[in-house]
């Protein structure tokens, strides 16, 4: 949800820019800019730094969002697994698919309470720990695009070797993710995070290249095939794309991410901050499937609607 330096917070200091030399104030040395950016690193350790008003921003509001977020939806899903159990027919022929709904927004939520307390007293649980969470996180939105992209297609028939299929695949998926974050800091100030970019690392790339995909092409092959099928009428009433509205403005920032850090944007401190507000406000405005999923499916089958299939 952003980027912010554990133990740091006003700092921009984790970013990889081509540009580096763009975030720091060089407006009062001469010499710098007249010597052909022949800086040496006491010039650089000088240099003051660009402050941003996202950082604390985001240690005083991610806490209590991530636990009210986590709280009800696990209420959410709980509701929706025990409707499921004592009225099976209220889905007539989409019982397995919003059972793989439900694990996915129960584990995404769950995520979301280590992260807060890490965010809030440090992540102290080591290395390990924090790759898992990060793997189950974006195993479990990754899951449930991919369920959700089968869903559209009705072809539940194989069922739960299907299911499980499109799970391994998913975790697969989310391991460069995993791999990419880690922890940063020291002491209480350690953090469980998702590091910076780094357009050279085959990790982050292909990282990318997974978000664009589920995120933002799978929805936009699906919408196409829906249009040029005459099925635009429809695309409203499906409960998946509450979903994928939810997560395409994050996979939209991961792409301008790129963008900003190869220098293709104009690289500026105002740019810098903009970008971390966008980042952290898409996140958490994704991170709001795990509640608006089960609920949206608890009221269709409140109105007797038909989700067997469906989206």
């Amino acid at each position: 949800m952003g980027n912010c330096i554990p133990g740091s917070p006003e700092v921009i200091g984790n970013r990889t820019s081509l540009f580096l030399m763009d975030l720091f104030n060089y407006t009062d040395n001469e010499d710098y800019m007249n010597n052909d950016m022949d800086i040496n690193q006491e010039d650089f350790a000088a240099a003051e730094p660009c402050h941003n008003r996202y950082c604390p921003f985001f240690h005083r509001a991610a806490p209590p969002y991530l636990i009210a977020t986590s709280v009800t939806s696990l209420m959410a899903t709980a509701a929706l697994l025990l409707a499921l159990a004592l009225r099976p027919k209220a889905w007539p022929r989409g019982r397995m698919l919003v059972a793989q709904l439900a694990a996915c927004c129960g584990l995404f939520a769950i995520t979301l309470l280590p992260m807060a307390a890490g965010i809030a007293w440090g992540w102290q649980v080591g290395e390990g720990p924090c790759r898992v969470a990060l793997l189950l996180w974006h195993g479990s939105v990754l899951a449930q695009g991919l369920l959700l992209g089968v869903g559209c297609c009705n072809v539940w028939a194989h069922g739960w070797c299907l299911a499980v299929v499109l799970w391994v695949t998913a975790m697969g998926m989310a391991v460069p993710a995993a791999l990419s974050g880690g922890i940063m800091g020291t002491g209480l100030s350690t953090q469980c995070v998702h590091r910076s970019v780094d357009v050279d690392s085959v990790v982050y790339l292909l990282q990318l290249t997974v978000c664009c995909c589920i995120l933002l092409l799978l929805p936009g092959a699906l919408l196409t095939t829906a249009v040029l099928r005459g099925m635009w009428g429809a695309m409203g009433q499906k409960v998946g794309w509450v979903f994928w509205l939810l997560w395409a403005p994050h996979g939209v920032v991961m792409v301008v991410e790129v963008l900003l850090e190869v220098g293709v944007i104009p690289t500026n401190c105002s740019a810098f901050e903009s970008f971390d507000f966008a980042l952290g406000l898409s996140a958490a405005l994704g991170g709001l499937h795990c509640c608006l999923v089960p609920l949206m499916l608890l009221l269709i089958a409140f109105y007797g609607h038909k989700v067997g299939g469906e989206c």
